[in-house]
């Protein structure tokens, strides 16, 4: 059962008791009418209180200007809104570790600290060594970052001229190292590759750094300047932009055909296997988490995976508690403007929120379910997609 599977049946649960109750207290009448009330409560509330989870909460970016990316109101979170979450975690008395000891923690059947909570950011942006390593460091919390190696800056050295926009440098991930974060792959090309003929949008002006796959996919090797172009470098605009899925998940359809799944099972192996031999050269050491690009897997991934060595991976949907896979890692997006706009009293509880429904509360789901309906309409109302 998915997070969102459980979470429905419980409220569901929890709804039907509370209304039973309230319906045969009304029928009751006075006193005695609370017994019925409050047995309802009661029983709803064990449906509301599951089996603890530990709450993996997944960062992006981290800057005061993202505009770069496209999809940076997705995926970035302001660096004080970062702050506040941790300042969140230090309150609540939750214990940050990283992935590597969690996991081997799970698959020895180790008790975990108590309210322990893992950090990841994807994607290797330059802007968490800028901003995020500075804020955990000041925390005294671990965290992990995923990247892919395309998009790892060549240029050498860790450079400390405040420039946030692009991509870490390899010098840089070992300096995350040398503080205490660790640092697991991501895929090569965090890829998605064409799986029909048939067209979903045309490439414009406008439009093409959105569909930025389309160049990925059209251009093996080093993607860490894509953004700093003026126009498209491969796919041409006015070329139309086909169905997509994610490259380690999905059958590519090139030639006029869907590839054979013996052909998926090779490119993911080979793109695992590339990771390796990166993190082997690059860092000295092997990689033992794989974070799934976009956090979807198929059922080729994981077996591969584990063939390979991997320890865990990453694209569960679950809570992670006792009785799930101890190598599926089941994340949480973190996002920013929890409300529409950036206030950090509601950050802070949006937040809070979070944690402890991964934990099990599904009570502050009630607080989280309005929150998100408030944010999308504020960002359905506003025309500037930044913002």
């Amino acid at each position: 059962m998915t997070r969102r599977q459980e979470r429905r049946a419980r409220l569901l649960r929890w709804a039907g008791c509370v209304a039973a109750g309230g319906a045969a207290g009304v029928l009751t009448g006075g006193w005695w009418g609370l017994v019925p009330a409050v047995l309802g409560l009661a029983i709803g509330h064990r449906a509301m209180i599951a089996a603890p989870g530990v709450a993996v909460l997944t960062y992006h970016s981290v800057s005061t200007d993202a505009r770069w990316l496209p999809w940076s109101r997705e995926i970035t979170v302001h660096p004080d809104t970062l702050a506040t979450h941790l300042g969140v975690l230090a309150r609540i008395g939750a214990t940050v570790i990283g992935t590597r000891e969690w996991v081997r923690r799970r698959a020895n059947g180790e008790a975990m600290p108590e309210r322990a909570v893992v950090l990841h950011f994807d994607d290797g942006y330059r802007d968490n060594h800028v901003h995020a390593a500075p804020l955990l460091r000041a925390a005294g919390m671990t965290a992990t970052v995923f990247a892919s190696l395309d998009f790892v800056d060549p240029a050498g050295g860790v450079r400390s001229d405040g420039v946030d926009h692009g991509y870490m440098t390899w010098d840089e991930l070992a300096d995350l190292e040398a503080q205490g974060i660790e640092v697991e792959p991501h895929g090569v090309a965090h890829a998605r590759v064409p799986v029909s003929d048939a067209a979903e949008d045309v490439l414009t002006a406008t439009n093409w750094r959105r569909h930025a796959w389309l160049q990925w996919d059209a251009t093996p090797g080093p993607k860490h300047d894509w953004y700093a172009r003026d126009v498209p470098v491969a796919v041409p605009l006015g070329a139309p932009v086909p169905r997509s899925g994610l490259a380690l998940a999905a059958r590519a359809w090139r030639d006029g055909a869907h590839e054979t799944a013996e052909v998926l099972s090779r490119r993911i192996e080979e793109d695992l296997a590339a990771c390796q031999m990166a993190f082997a050269a690059r860092l000295k050491r092997m990689p033992q988490i794989f974070c799934w690009p976009e956090n979807v897997v198929g059922v080729e991934g994981r077996a591969i995976a584990r063939r390979l060595g991997y320890r865990g991976t990453t694209a569960g949907r679950g809570r992670n508690t006792a009785d799930e896979p101890a190598d599926v890692i089941s994340r949480v997006h973190v996002g920013d403007r929890a409300i529409g706009v950036r206030w950090q009293a509601a950050e802070a509880l949006a937040f809070r929120a979070q944690v402890r429904l991964m934990q099990g509360n599904h009570y502050w789901y009630l607080v989280l379910a309005p929150m998100n309906a408030l944010r999308r309409v504020v960002f359905a109302l506003r025309r500037d997609p930044f913002a």
